[in-house]
């Protein structure tokens, strides 16, 4: 019986030994330290959020007629993008196999074979718009009786 009460006089906070509490004690100063760290990231977060709100808010007081758009118009150009996909995806059927095929016989690069098979038909795509830009030119300068001009 002595041995055990010169034990719990020596250690009356649960018997650890100094390297234990030293452990405890840096461990705490970790963990204190990756809570302080995640609260400057939140406080970095918000004044980002803040200065961001304000940035628009300047934006919108500076133009105001970005903020009246009509829904139509939104719908329009959804539906532009949606028919540019499309036809993309339709220059990629019919322009990417051969466009695939002859890189393949010029460069044996599987890389310049996937760049050519999905960018030929992206180039197809540019002047089919430019085209297409061209054709509503004309057909303004004919409503409104001007002459067009064909220069690119």
């Amino acid at each position: 019986m002595p041995a055990s009460t010169a034990a719990s006089t020596a250690a009356p906070h649960g018997g650890g030994s100094a390297a234990h509490e030293e452990a405890s004690r840096q461990a705490l100063i970790v963990t204190a330290k990756k809570i302080n760290w995640k609260g400057h990231d939140v406080l970095d977060a918000e004044g980002r959020v803040i200065t961001t709100v304000n940035a628009i808010k300047t934006l919108e007081e500076r133009n105001p007629d970005l903020l009246n758009v009509h829904s139509s118009d939104v719908v329009k150009f959804g539906v532009f993008l949606f028919g540019l996909a499309c036809v993309y995806g339709i220059d990629v059927l019919l322009f990417g196999a051969t466009a695939e095929y002859v890189a393949s016989l010029i460069t044996g690069n599987w890389m310049l074979v996937l760049i050519a098979k999905y960018g030929i038909p992206l180039f197809f795509l540019g002047i089919e718009v430019l085209i297409s830009l061209k054709i509503i030119e004309a057909r303004d300068a004919q409503d409104q009786e001007e002459v067009p001009s064909y220069v690119w």
